[in-house]
């Protein structure tokens, strides 16, 4: 029997891949799900909420064009764009979790820069704009080559922004698939993530939302962290507004620990998630359940490979590489840098104990407090021994008293 004519058909749901930016219908897929992207292979999650939408993803790629010439004979047409005290506001280049970015030009010396303003729905409400404070302070002690800068902050009756350097790039992601760079290549690449990495976590910065589009990668191949929208201060004295038993950053990326209590993940989390994109980013596959070793998901890829990325992906946190500086020597010897640098043993949380060198070393180390307590005693005897027989001889041969 055919169904009745004024039955609707449920509306298709297209998500776009993060890679190829490519749609994929997903609207018999529940969220949270993993789905295969049908140009690239690459598998993502769903994030599509209850009530379908036409377009789930900002395009990373879409600018918003500047604001049209005034119609003819009629009012002027409210631009698109936002409006900022100081800035000449142009396009709009991206799209973060707490805000939107935007080209602009400084009034005051005509420089571009890159402005992210906190959206109108995140600056009502006061943890959040205490948060996009906390970036900025998370920024702007940060003075690296492999960081985006800060250059300035503020905040207006309708915006709270943050001024950053201009970068011309692609995403990490974007870059990979367009230029389909070697193992040594992208090798190299991802040391430069490493060092920008250690040098934020020497000044107690964790970046919490590390991912392949976190990280821009300019025209002579130099990369950028950018977004610490995250960012955790772990200084003694640092505000923390992340809250107990609350997970933040991206899903697919986050370390165990940080899934359950944000709070307390340091900076071995950023390690998990550097685990990940680099095996997201060698392989096409995100490592979910039990995942193949990177070397033999890509025939003929260095077994180096499968040293660095597993042990960043340790559930236990004291397991992992000691401090992204490691990961920096690891990744420059595959990329043919410097001489091979293995990853540092794994740290062993109890370590077993054996009595029989535990009495040997405690032997030993009671004959050498023994024998120097023998030589101090001899040589105080020595020393005295003259005296006394002196002193002897002296006795001796005093005439008696009559």
């Amino acid at each position: 029997m055919d169904a009745p004519l004024n039955e609707k058909k449920p509306r298709a749901v297209s998500q776009r891949c993060p890679n190829c930016q490519a749609r994929t219908d997903v609207s018999t897929t529940i969220l949270g799900a993993l789905v295969r992207c049908a140009r690239c292979a690459v598998r993502f999650e769903v994030n599509r909420g209850d009530t379908p939408r036409p377009q789930l993803l900002p395009d990373p790629e879409a600018a918003t064009v500047a604001s049209p010439a005034p119609a003819t004979g009629g009012a002027k047409p409210e631009s698109p764009l936002p409006q900022l005290d100081g800035f000449t506001v142009h396009q709009r280049i991206g799209v973060g979790g707490m805000g939107e970015v935007y080209r602009c030009t400084r009034l005051s010396d005509g420089r571009s820069l890159a402005v992210k303003i906190l959206s109108a729905q995140m600056a009502a409400v006061p943890d959040y704009v205490r948060r996009f404070g906390r970036e900025a302070a998370a920024m702007a002690q940060l003075d690296h080559p492999g960081i985006v800068r800060i250059l300035s902050r503020g905040r207006s009756p309708k915006h709270c922004w943050i001024a950053m350097e201009l970068v011309e790039g692609v995403s990490l992601r974007t870059h990979v698939w367009q230029a389909k760079p070697s193992a040594r290549q992208l090798a190299r690449l991802l040391a430069q993530v490493a060092h920008a990495l250690a040098y934020a976590h020497a000044r107690a910065v964790v970046h919490r939302d590390l991912k392949p589009d976190n990280v821009l990668v300019t025209p002579d191949l130099r990369t950028k962290v950018l977004d610490f929208g995250l960012a955790g201060l772990h200084a003694a004295g640092a505000e923390c507004l992340t809250q107990t038993n609350v997970a933040m950053g991206t899903a697919n990326y986050m370390a165990p620990e940080q899934r359950k209590d944000a709070k307390r993940a340091d900076h071995r989390a950023d390690l998990y998630s550097f685990g990940v994109m680099s095996y997201e980013l060698i392989t096409g596959e995100l490592p979910v359940g039990r995942f193949l070793q990177p070397s033999r998901a890509v025939p003929g890829l260095d077994k180096g490979w499968d040293a660095v990325i597993e042990r960043c992906l340790e559930v236990d946190p004291a397991a992992r590489p000691h401090s992204a500086l490691e990961l920096a020597h690891a990744l420059e010897a595959l990329a043919g840098v410097n001489n091979a640098v293995e990853p540092a043993p794994r740290t062993r949380r109890k370590a077993g104990k054996s009595g029989i060198w535990s009495w040997l070393g405690l032997g030993a180390g009671l004959a050498v407090v023994m024998g120097v307590a023998a030589l101090r005693v001899s040589s105080d005897h020595s020393a005295r021994r003259p005296l006394v027989e002196a002193h002897a001889r002296a006795f001796v041969h005093k005439p008696a008293r009559r």
